[in-house]
């Protein structure tokens, strides 16, 4: 019963683990813009679509400025038309963000609560369990997307959104034409890559309190 209640612990640690990486990665996405500026000439926006990259830059900030978490700015393009349905749609994603900051707050809160139940038993083994954990679900969902991205990207709308408001009509929401598929994968990227390294600096942490341990009780 003592091995189902730490197996069930730590899979659920894994799980929490996995949200405050993938929410930091987010966020770096969000608040890194360089990271969208290399896209202009590495995917030939500006050539493809005919905007400017000035424009481009103008009215991507302007979204991001917008979808940052808990912003009092509203939605608005400043060179680009855009549709009611596609206005609802980045009010929605504005709403998954919010949400998911609100539960960052609660995730870290049980999370730090279950790191210091480990502290006081002197137990840093889940650290290892949970990095590999991590790993391994990481890559599974890559496997998974890597086998159809294009069907990946589908079922990741189809879950988070109950319309088809973000099938964009290249003609009422041209800001579409700048956000090409290729930079959501990448950004996915991003995000798997920061749960992989976030993984391994716990197994670190894991070798690192081990020797601490050690040493402790080598000293009594």
């Amino acid at each position: 019963m003592k091995k189902f209640f730490n197996y069930i612990l730590t899979t659920f640690t894994s799980i929490l683990f996995i949200y405050i990486f993938v929410f930091i990665a987010i966020l770096f996405l969000l608040l890194n813009r360089n990271f969208y500026y290399l896209h202009i000439n590495y995917l030939n926006i500006d050539k493809n679509t005919g905007y400017s990259i000035e424009s481009i830059k103008l009215n991507y900030n302007a979204m991001i400025d917008f979808l940052i978490p808990f912003s009092n700015n509203d939605f608005h393009l400043p060179t680009l038309t855009y549709s009611v349905q596609g206005k609802i749609h980045f009010e929605e994603v504005k709403e998954i963000f919010n949400n998911m900051s609100l539960i960052f707050i609660i995730v870290a809160i049980i999370l730090t609560i279950i790191l210091y139940y480990y502290y006081n038993k002197k137990d840093s083994i889940f650290l290892k369990k949970c990095s590999i954990n991590c790993i391994l679900i990481t890559l599974l969902i890559c496997f998974i997307g890597y086998l159809n991205f294009d069907k990946s990207f589908v079922v990741f709308h189809n879950i988070f959104f109950d319309n088809d408001y973000w099938i964009f009509n290249p003609t009422k929401d041209p800001i579409i034409n700048i956000l090409p598929q290729e930079f959501f994968r990448n950004c996915s990227i991003v995000i798997f890559s920061f749960i992989i390294i976030d993984s391994i600096f716990l197994y670190i942490l894991y070798k690192l309190t081990k020797i601490k341990y050690l040493k402790l009780n080598f000293k009594l």
